[in-house]
């Protein structure tokens, strides 16, 4: 008789739970070295790159001498807003992670 493994990130079947607003979460906790709380940026200066910058120089220094490289699922946002959702979704090129805070 088998005895079946615990699922890991790595073998757990890709579904998904709906968190709201499109976006969902994978059922299993994910390794993520950088976490982004929050990001606000005035709705006058929007749209001018400053929220990419930001999250670009947090990513390029946030582990001394290693790049954190959104597009490999090495960032996670908590729930973002609508905005930021499309934010995350062109900065990390559809790879940046949701994490439950």
């Amino acid at each position: 008789m088998a005895i079946a493994e615990e699922p890991t990130a790595s073998t757990a079947a890709p579904a998904t739970i709906e968190v709201g607003g499109g976006l969902s979460c994978h059922p299993i906790p994910l390794p993520t070295p950088l976490g982004i709380a929050r990001l606000f940026v005035t709705s006058t200066h929007r749209r001018q790159g400053i929220a990419s910058y930001l999250l670009t120089a947090a990513a390029d220094t946030m582990i001394y001498g290693c790049k954190v490289n959104p597009r490999k699922g090495e960032v996670a946002f908590t729930q973002p807003t609508r905005d930021g959702s499309r934010l995350m979704q062109k900065w990390g090129g559809g790879s940046v992670r949701i994490y439950e805070e």
